[in-house]
């Protein structure tokens, strides 16, 4: 063990050391704490000297200001002071002495931006009040950061848990964890050394103590690298700039980072408290999903990866007030992001997800339409738009109701309509779908040829037989398709006309007809060609 001249100022020895008044540990001074020996300090404290610290050995702070000067030192059992595990700085708001004292603070000396500085081994909150970073330092834990009771409020300076490793966070939930502040810039809680071992990393933070909205990662990399998160109040159009939205989002950004660029896959965990969502993005809730702000707006997906469920981004039990998000990037993140949730309300989402539309013609006076989908948001009704090709604009010529209770269908369902038509040259159809708050879109537009009367006679035949083509006055193509779908002859065909065919070999065929201009299929018609005898 370590030879260590010990030094207790105002501290008396025994199974409960305390002292009523500040302490000051000078450069040269050095405390040991031992486990199974609670140490106990009452009034606030300047350490400028060492204080070291066994596994599971206790210091329980009661004062009001801990600082750390540049020259002071916390370390471990280790060799080298900083690689063990240590004892326990609990920080308590139930000062049996001097009464309580209010919310504490801490001057710890660490910068994240030099990455170097003094930190604790492992830290408690035991105080409801909480503890507050003071100005001009971040506040580092190596190993462990517990909550028993209460909140630390990094008041725009930072907090680092691991070293070397993310370390773990315990205790935490809606009533104890750390809050990053409602505005746009901050400081951010970080998590040394994520790597693909460390599993789910939770970052347990909240824009006030009212208000826990946790994140969490999964990096799926095998080279670790370290990560920030906080989180802020409103959304706004442009991240951090721009028009607020407070009807569609959930209220809530989170602001993710790392230090090194990757693109090693990463999930990410959002979590939110209900009280804070927009009107509309509540309403949908169940097909709401993380957004990511991208170049210059939040970005949109098409089909949810997960669904949204209750909160249990914490150590107890299910926030059931709560709701709980996870999004895959396959590609990684920037190092440097912005995230919210949006619902399907929020964005250019379409009325209706189409599963499939059809058109053709069944007469010579009428098309018939079929379409179905396989979701539909808030929508309203289906609009059928018509163009001959003649024309060069879309016309409306219908409307069918939408057949969801309030617009909103997870299942699917089938649409259908009939036009009358007897155009005699193509008709282009598609379908529009409008909600009730006047968003569109739009199906594939399909091609309706123009009604083409075949007659084959004699069928079954000889392998002799004439083709009468009426109702089309363009070019055509006509190809005799045996049942290996081989081409066995083919005929240009123009305006009505009659074809005599000769010598086909025995079997079934398909006569098929093309449009020669732009390529499509016409029509089909089935022949037979039988022995002679």
């Amino acid at each position: 063990m370590k030879k260590l001249i010990t030094i207790i100022f105002f501290i008396l020895a025994c199974n409960y050391a305390y002292c009523q008044l500040n302490t000051y540990i000078p450069p040269n001074g050095k405390i040991w704490i031992f486990k199974g020996k609670p140490v106990s300090i009452y009034g606030s404290i300047i350490n400028e000297g060492t204080i070291g610290s066994n596994p599971d050995a206790e210091l329980n702070f009661f004062g009001k200001s801990w600082k750390n000067a540049i020259t002071a030192k916390l370390i471990d059992e280790s060799e080298d002071g900083y690689t063990g595990k240590g004892g326990i700085f609990r920080f308590s708001g139930n000062n049996p002495v001097n009464g309580n004292l209010g919310a504490q603070t801490v001057y710890c000396g660490f910068s994240v931006s030099a990455n170097k500085g003094i930190s604790f081994p492992n830290l408690a909150i035991d105080n409801k009040l909480g503890l507050i970073l003071d100005d001009l330092s971040d506040l580092k834990v190596r190993n462990n950061l517990h909550f028993s009771n209460g909140f630390i409020f990094l008041n725009g300076w930072n907090l680092v848990v691991g070293d070397k490793q993310p370390g773990t966070i315990t205790g935490y939930n809606d009533k104890a964890f750390v809050v990053t502040g409602t505005n746009i810039a901050g400081g951010f809680l970080y998590r040394e050394a994520i790597s693909r071992t460390s599993g789910k990393v939770v970052f347990p933070i909240g824009t006030s103590i009212s208000n826990y909205s946790p994140a969490a990662i999964e990096y799926k990399s095998d080279t670790p690298d370290d990560f920030k998160a906080r989180v802020f109040d409103s959304v706004y159009s442009q991240a951090i700039d721009g028009v607020i939205n407070k009807l569609e989002y959930a209220n809530k950004t989170w602001n993710i980072g790392h230090l090194n660029e990757s693109s090693a896959e990463v999930v990410l965990y959002l979590q939110h408290m209900d009280k804070d969502e927009g009107a509309n993005y509540a309403a949908f809730r169940s097909l709401s999903f993380i957004s990511r702000y991208t170049d210059t707006s939040w970005d949109y997906i098409s089909a949810l990866q997960f669904n949204p469920i209750t909160g249990n981004l914490t150590t107890g039990g299910p926030l059931t007030s709560s709701t709980l998000h996870q999004r895959l990037f396959n590609e990684g993140l920037d190092i440097n992001e912005y995230f919210t949730k949006s619902s399907f309300i929020a964005g250019p989402y379409s009325p209706a997800i189409f599963m499939y539309f059809n058109a053709y013609r069944n007469s010579p006076y009428l098309a018939r339409l079929e379409w179905a989908t396989s979701r539909e948001l808030n929508n309203d009704h289906f609009e059928i738009e018509r163009r001959y090709d003649k024309d060069t604009a879309f016309t409306t010529v219908g409307s069918v109701l939408s057949s969801s209770i309030n617009g909103n269908s997870e299942i699917f369902r089938q649409y259908m309509y009939d036009d009358p038509n007897d155009y005699e040259g193509w008709t282009y159809y598609r379908i529009k779908s409008v909600s009730k708050n006047d968003r569109v879109s739009y199906t594939e537009t399909r091609a309706v040829p123009p009604f083409l009367r075949v007659e084959v006679w004699p069928n079954p035949n000889y392998g002799q037989f004439t083709v009468r083509i009426k109702g089309e006055n363009s070019s055509m193509i006509m190809r005799i398709v045996n049942v290996l779908g081989q081409t066995v002859r083919t005929y240009d065909i123009t305006g009505e006309t009659n074809i005599q065919v000769n010598d086909i070999a025995r079997g079934m065929y398909v006569l098929a007809f093309y449009d020669k201009n732009s390529g499509k299929l016409i029509r089909t018609h089935k022949i037979v060609v039988i022995d002679r005898y």
